[in-house]
């Protein structure tokens, strides 16, 4: 008989997906636990760890874990993102639901993460250029990213690695969509031409404010490709 799985919404099951078969997973922000649930009872990981930093979803992530079965395997912890955790604990680490900046933050405060044989399942609710900058500039690169549109809003979900690469300034349209760009199902469209449409907005503001000509050629050349879509 099959066991029973947490229901998960399209952005955890996209982040899901990324995580890798068979290892120690930690999912920070664990938020009623039912990632790190679904992950352990459908069997894609043994087991792992659910952190938050607040008490209360700590407790509803218990509750969920014992709801499915696999509370014996994963431990929660109450903790600032990563700080509950010592290098080599785990393999994959999902920070999803949170702002682009505060992900980059919450990797960049353990040295420990400088590791390629970590992977790092990123889902930013904002400011996800952000992070694609922040990450390249420290040595990580993105392996894989797909899109999934959820509430009416499309979002990207990545996975990413340490490689020790050399900062990289990335232009423009890859630090909004990144892989994306390469990608034509229709929820990559989708945030592919919500970033084009949001950088239009940006570009009619400029000309109001009558912006230096080389600034609104910049722009020009950016809408141009996100409306290619990255051609």
């Amino acid at each position: 008989m099959a066991r029973r799985l947490p229901k998960l919404d399209a952005r955890l099951a996209a982040a899901a997906a990324l995580v890798r078969r068979g290892v120690c997973c930690a999912d920070i922000g664990c938020d009623h636990g039912y990632l790190i649930a679904w992950l352990t009872a459908s069997g894609q990981i043994p087991g792992g760890y659910a952190c938050d930093v607040h008490e209360k979803p700590l407790a509803k992530a218990a509750f969920t874990l014992s709801e499915y079965g696999v509370r014996n395997r994963v431990g929660l912890i109450c903790c600032n993102g990563l700080m509950g955790l010592q290098a080599g604990e785990v393999e994959d680490i999902v920070i999803a639901g949170m702002g682009g900046e505060t992900i980059w933050g919450i990797i960049d405060a353990q040295p420990w993460t400088r590791d390629p044989k970590l992977r790092f399942i990123l889902q930013p609710m904002t400011k996800a250029d952000r992070l694609r900058r922040s990450l390249y500039q420290n040595g990580f690169v993105v392996l894989k990213e797909t899109a999934v549109v959820s509430g009416d809003f499309p979002y990207a979900v990545m996975q990413v690695s340490y490689t020790g690469a050399p900062p990289c300034e990335l232009d423009d349209a890859f630090a909004l969509c990144g892989l994306l760009l390469d990608d034509h199902s229709p929820d990559a469209r989708q945030y592919v031409a919500k970033a084009a449409r949001l950088v239009r907005e940006q570009y009619e503001g400029l000309k109001k404010a009558a912006a230096s000509h080389m600034r609104l050629e910049r722009y020009e050349a950016l809408i141009k490709c996100l409306e290619q879509g990255g051609i």
